[in-house]
């Protein structure tokens, strides 16, 4: 298995990338919040998660 060290800000660069677009299962709009105590990017209307950071 490979290791991947990251870098500051990572993760919340790629919830950035992905907030404010359109979820791909409804109309809905993916937005920041948790999901399972994580955050995460998910959809404002279904609430599938789109991204999440553990």
């Amino acid at each position: 298995m490979q290791s991947i060290q990251r870098k500051s800000g990572d993760e919340r660069e790629v919830l950035a990338l992905v907030e404010g677009t359109e979820c791909t299962y409804c109309q809905g709009m993916l937005v920041s919040a948790r999901y399972k105590g994580n955050e995460a990017v998910v959809c404002d209307d279904c609430g599938t998660p789109a991204v999440q950071i553990w």
